[in-house]
């Protein structure tokens, strides 16, 4: 049961519960993504209720090697982002897991 959901499938039932055209809806969709994306790109957390937390943070610098000449380097630190549930979506996910 690993499936992944995509911004397709996404606009289809977004399409199907609303009755909404789907150009429309994926223009939302495109919309509310990059207005995150921009947010993020910020520095600033980006909070959904009864969802979750996304939020930059920095990695530390860590050594790394090459691989052809075998040189050690070290590679600096980047941000990358990080998503934390909201506690009601946790307890929801926990809840189903149970009844299965």
């Amino acid at each position: 049961m690993h499936k992944k959901l995509t911004k397709k499938e996404i606009v289809k039932e977004l399409q199907a519960r609303t009755g909404l055209s789907q150009r429309l809806l994926l223009q939302i969709v495109d919309n509310l993504l990059e207005e995150i994306k921009k947010t993020l790109d910020l520095g600033e957390e980006v909070k959904i209720s009864g969802f979750g937390t996304f939020k930059t943070v920095l990695s530390k610098p860590r050594k790394g090697r090459k691989l052809k000449s075998g040189e050690e380097l070290i590679i600096p630190p980047y941000r990358k982002v990080s998503f934390h549930l909201s506690p009601t979506f946790r307890l929801e996910l926990h809840n189903e897991k149970r009844k299965k």
